[in-house]
């Protein structure tokens, strides 16, 4: 096992503890009050993973000192990042040269990875594939809690803007922990294979 994917279930194991705490309801708590009280708190441990996992990852690639000729197109985007504002607006064949000549700069340094994991404070299964794509994740491992993971995402939205109408079962509670917890497992699947097959590096031919 890579040091990393160590490190990675190291900074969350806290997390399987207080998934655990959830699926029981204390005493002298309503129900109804618990289950709501719970979702956001799911949702805060998905997102809170997938983000502290990746943002150890990115830390790991830059440790690497790649270079853009070495990996692949969309890493390289990943890494020039905020390089790429300055294309915005109209652009005189002066500033399309210095732009140009940046970026040749940039092109001989090593890529340093910025760590801002952009969930759009919503992290839904189509957030979850637009990350998989930059980091040639396979998003078809999640297919079977995707949608478990749109209705926490959707539960906790409602919840959070005063909605009370959301009452779930404590078998929903249950059925959502399992499913985030399995998300979980599975990003942590998909880190290891792309740290130990170095699918970071531009694949040749």
């Amino acid at each position: 096992m890579h040091d990393l994917i160590e490190e990675i279930q190291e900074e969350n194991r806290w997390r399987d503890g207080e998934l655990a705490i959830f699926k029981q309801n204390p005493q002298n708590v309503d129900t109804n009050l618990w289950n709501r009280i719970c979702l956001p708190m799911i949702y805060a441990h998905w997102e809170g993973y997938v983000v502290n996992s990746l943002k150890l990852l990115i830390g790991h690639l830059n440790s690497l000192e790649l270079s853009p000729d070495e990996v692949s197109t969309k890493l390289v985007v990943l890494g020039l990042d905020k390089s790429y504002s300055s294309l915005s607006g109209k652009q005189s064949f002066k500033q399309r040269i210095e732009f140009t000549n940046r970026f040749k700069e940039l092109f001989q340094k090593a890529l340093k990875f910025k760590k801002e994991i952009d969930t759009k404070s919503n992290l839904n299964s189509k957030v979850l594939e637009e990350l998989c794509t930059i980091f040639d994740f396979n998003f078809d491992a999640f297919k079977d809690v995707k949608s478990d993971i749109d209705r926490v995402v959707t539960f906790r939205n409602r919840i959070a803007h005063g909605e009370n109408s959301i009452i779930p079962e404590s078998e929903a509670i249950e059925k959502y922990i399992l499913s985030i917890t399995a998300a979980t497992d599975a990003l942590l699947s998909e880190i290891n294979d792309f740290i130990s097959n170095e699918n970071y590096r531009l694949k040749i031919a």
